[in-house]
């Protein structure tokens, strides 16, 4: 944060203004008018004390600290020249983070449908300079191309059906590699990975690593179980860990699983010992 933002969460929190709200709230058009002024170029974060982004003045409410865990688990197995997919980005935390990290060789495609926080997503990229590595496309990653049902919030009470553009990872990345997939789409995980079916099971193109978050409360829309989820990730050769990296073998509540891509000794092998052939 900068100083003026500082400045004024002190003041906030100062316990001789505890029961102050009214001084607050009669101080709080000045203060909108201040931040937005100044933050018309974004505001200063340094997310879990370790990547500096710049924000929106709209998001000034925004702390820096965001999904800790996660977080360090993932910025700390980037690589430069990775190639990552941000699936369900949102506003582009991780995108901006990960396309600083990747460098200019590298490349972050950030998928996010609501057209809404599409527009905020660019914002940053743009506030960030991250253009020329980050991507944001606005369509569903999805079990097939086409149109797809996509629920959007208006309101904390009231949710809107509309029809979205949906991708496959598989036809998205039809011939390049994937190095890391970070997926959060409320509940339709599986749906994400039937859509990449190809490209998980390519020993040369898959990713090494894939976060998902978890909603088991959502699964029953898309017909989602823990055992189906799991299977799939076996099937394509992954270990599933919580980021503590204790084994995963059931999933019952929201959160989030890490997929490390294996590899047998005879595969490792086969490997070395065969060129790659277009």
């Amino acid at each position: 944060m900068n100083f003026i933002e500082k400045a004024c969460v002190t003041i906030r929190h100062s316990p001789r203004l505890a029961t102050a709200g009214w001084l607050w709230n009669a101080a709080r058009p000045l203060y909108d008018s201040v931040i937005n002024t100044i933050g018309c170029r974004g505001l200063p974060r340094v997310m879990n004390g370790a990547d500096h982004i710049l924000i929106d003045a709209k998001y000034r409410g925004l702390g820096e600290v965001y999904e800790p865990d996660v977080w360090r688990h993932l910025m700390s197995n980037v690589k430069p020249g990775d190639v990552i997919a941000d699936v369900g980005a949102h506003i582009g935390l991780y995108t901006v983070a990960l396309a600083k990290r990747v460098g200019p060789h590298g490349r972050v495609v950030a998928f996010e449908p609501d057209k809404k926080t599409l527009s905020d997503l660019r914002r940053h990229i743009q506030l960030n300079q991250v253009a020329t590595v980050a991507e944001a496309v606005g369509a569903a990653v999805a079990a097939c191309d086409g149109q797809i049902g996509f629920t959007c919030d208006q309101d904390t009470q009231n949710r809107i059906a509309l029809e979205r553009t949906a991708v496959r990872l598989d036809s998205f990345f039809k011939r390049g590699q994937l190095d890391i997939l970070k997926v959060d789409v409320e509940g339709f995980e599986e749906d994400v990975l039937k859509g990449g079916e190809e490209l998980l099971s390519d020993r040369f193109r898959a990713p090494r690593l894939i976060y998902l978050e978890v909603h088991p409360y959502n699964w029953v829309l898309c017909g989602t179980t823990s055992e189906s989820l799991l299977r799939r990730l076996h099937d394509a050769n992954y270990e599933v860990e919580t980021p503590g990296g204790e084994p995963c073998r059931n999933i019952c509540r929201y959160g989030e699983v890490i997929a490390h891509r294996t590899i047998s000794e005879a595969k490792r092998k086969a490997l070395n010992a065969e060129p790659w052939v277009e």
